[in-house]
C-alpha cells in the first residue's frame, strides 16, 4: 500500500503522462508568448481572439500544419479554424473563449462541444494525434459547406435557421468522424498498434498504415473481420485460469507499475531523468521483476500457415488471414515468437517471422494482401515445415502449429513419416481447419483437426484456436 501511495505521488498527472506519449515523448512545448513557427512556415502570431478555445503553442503549430495540407487547403480555412478544430478533437479539456474574430466559428464549436455524441467521440480522439487529425478535417469539411456563400444567403433570414443548419452540419460531421476513427482504431489494434497496445506509438507510422488500409479493399476488410476474431480471443483468454505468480526469476523490460524496479522508481524522483522514465514506462521499455509460477508451461512460438490456393481466393482467404493476423497478436500478448506462412502447393512459400518485440507492420500489411494463387493436392506445408522451421530460427519451446486449408489433402506416407518424427522431436502440436472439405489425410499429422463449414467466429473450432 506504502509503496503504491510513494509511485503515485512520484508520476506527474495521467494528463501530462498521454500528452507526453501523443507528442512522441517530447513533452511539453516551451513556454513562449509568440507561436512557434518551424523554418520555411513564416507568419504572424495569432491574436489572442482568432481561436474560438484556449489553444497552446503546440496546438497552434499543429494547426498550421494541417492548414497547409493538400485536402485542407480545399476547405479556404485559416490557421485559427484549423487550430481550433484539432484542439477540439485532441485537448483533454477543451475550453471555449467568450468570443472569436469568427461569430459563426465560434457557434460551430459550442455547439460541437455541447453535444453528446462529441463527447463519446472525444473519448477515442483525445491525445490521440492520428484520430483528432481525422476527426478535425471532418470538423473542417463541414464548417466549409456550413459558410460557402450559397448556404450562409439560405440562413441569413432568421437565427433560428443558422441556428438549426449549425446544428445539422455539426451532427454530419460528427457522424463523418466517428466512422473513421472506428475504422482507424480498428486497423491500428488488428496490427498491434495505438494507444495501449504493445506495438509502435508513432502518429506518422499509424497513419501511415491507417492510409493503406484505407485504400486496399481486400486489406479493410481483413482489418475489420480481424476485430471480431480479436474480440472472440479477449473473451477465450479471459476464460483461461491461470496460476499465481510466485517466483521472481529475473528482470525483463515492460511498463507494468505494480512491477517496477526500485531504482526505475526513484528515477521518478530526479526531475532530470522524470521525462525519461516516463516515456520507456508508456513505451513498455522501463526493467520489471520477472515472475514464474510454480507450475510453469513452456510457450513456444506460434506458426499459422495459411491456404493460398486458386480454391480460397475471396471471401475465404480474407477469412483466414484475418484469423491469422489475430493469432499472430495473441502470440504478441503472450511474448510468444510467431510466423505466418502462406503455401500453395508446389508454387512455394511466403513466410513472415514476427518476433514478440516491434515488428515491420508495413511487412505485414505486403503479406496479408499478396496471394500466390497455386494449387495442388497438398496445399498444407507438412513436406517444407520442418526445413522452414529450421530455417526460421524458431525459439525452442512448445509450438503450436496451426493450418488452415479447404483442400482434401493426400500425404505420402514417407512425407508422413518425416512430419510425424520431427512434431515429436521438436514438441510441435498441430491443429488443422479444413474449410468445407473433409480432413482427409491431414487427420493423420494433426493433434487436432475440425472441419468446418467456414472461419466463421461463432464457430467452436474458432474459439478453440483463439484460445491457445
Amino acid at each position: 500500500m506504502s509503496g503504491s501511495i510513494l509511485l503515485f505521488g512520484l508520476i506527474m498527472d495521467p494528463k501530462d503522462l498521454l500528452t507526453l506519449r501523443a507528442r512522441g515523448g517530447a513533452g511539453p512545448p516551451p513556454p513562449s508568448a509568440d507561436p512557434v513557427v518551424p523554418p520555411g512556415e513564416p507568419g504572424p502570431p495569432l491574436s489572442p481572439h482568432a481561436t474560438a478555445l484556449v489553444v497552446d503553442d503546440w496546438g497552434l503549430r499543429r494547426g498550421r500544419e494541417l492548414a497547409a495540407t493538400e485536402r485542407w487547403r480545399t476547405f479556404g480555412l485559416d490557421d485559427a479554424a484549423a487550430a481550433d478544430f484539432f484542439a477540439a478533437a485532441f485537448d483533454p479539456d477543451p475550453r471555449l473563449r467568450e468570443s472569436c474574430v469568427d461569430p459563426r466559428r465560434h457557434q460551430f464549436v459550442a455547439q460541437l462541444l455541447d453535444t453528446p455524441e462529441y463527447r463519446e467521440l472525444h473519448t477515442a480522439t483525445r491525445l490521440d494525434d492520428t484520430a483528432s487529425e481525422i476527426a478535425a478535417t471532418h470538423f473542417a469539411s463541414q464548417f466549409a459547406d456550413l459558410t460557402k456563400p450559397a448556404s450562409v444567403e439560405s440562413n441569413a433570414e432568421g437565427g433560428l435557421d443558422g441556428e438549426m443548419a449549425t446544428l445539422r452540419a455539426v451532427g454530419k460531421a460528427l457522424a463523418a468522424a466517428r466512422e473513421e476513427v472506428g475504422e482507424l482504431r480498428e486497423a491500428a489494434a488488428a496490427f498491434g498498434m495505438g494507444p495501449g497496445a504493445l506495438g509502435t506509438n508513432d502518429p506518422k507510422a499509424v497513419a501511415a498504415l491507417f492510409k493503406r488500409v484505407r485504400s486496399d479493399p481486400s486489406l479493410r476488410r481483413i482489418c475489420e473481420l480481424a476485430g471480431r476474431f480479436r474480440r472472440v480471443a479477449q473473451s477465450q483468454q479471459r476464460r483461461k485460469v491461470l496460476h499465481g505468480l510466485d517466483d521472481i526469476v529475473g528482470v525483463e523490460p515492460g511498463g507494468d507499475l505494480a512491477r517496477l524496479l526500485p531504482h526505475e522508481l526513484a528515477k521518478l524522483a530526479i526531475p532530470e531523468l522524470k521525462l525519461d522514465t516516463l516515456r520507456r514506462l508508456v513505451e513498455r521499455q522501463t526493467l520489471c521483476r520477472e515472475h514464474q509460477a510454480t507450475e510453469p508451461v513452456g510457450k513456444g512460438p506460434i506458426i499459422v500457415t495459411v491456404d493460398e490456393s486458386g480454391s480460397m481466393h475471396g471471401e475465404k482467404l480474407h477469412t483466414a488471414k484475418a484469423l491469422a493476423l489475430v493469432l499472430a497478436w495473441l502470440a504478441r500478448q503472450q511474448r510468444r515468437w510467431a510466423a505466418l506462412v502462406a503455401y500453395s502447393g508446389d508454387t512455394g512459400e511466403r513466410v513472415l517471422v514476427l518476433p514478440p518485440g516491434r515488428w515491420d507492420e508495413l511487412a505485414l500489411a505486403d503479406w496479408l494482401t499478396a496471394f500466390l494463387g497455386g494449387g495442388s493436392d497438398l496445399d498444407v506445408p507438412v513436406r517444407e515445415l520442418p526445413r522452414m522451421y529450421t530455417e526460421m530460427h524458431a525459439p525452442v519451446g512448445m509450438t503450436d502449429v496451426v493450418m488452415l486449408t479447404d483442400a482434401i489433402c493426400c500425404i505420402p506416407e514417407d512425407i508422413r513419416g518425416r512430419f510425424l518424427a520431427w512434431k515429436e522431436s521438436s514438441i510441435v502440436r498441430v491443429i488443422g481447419l479444413v474449410i468445407d472439405s473433409p480432413a482427409g489425410d491431414l487427420a493423420a499429422v494433426c493433434d487436432e483437426v475440425h472441419s468446418v463449414r467456414s472461419l466463421a467466429a461463432d464457430e467452436d473450432a474458432v474459439g478453440r484456436i483463439l484460445s491457445l
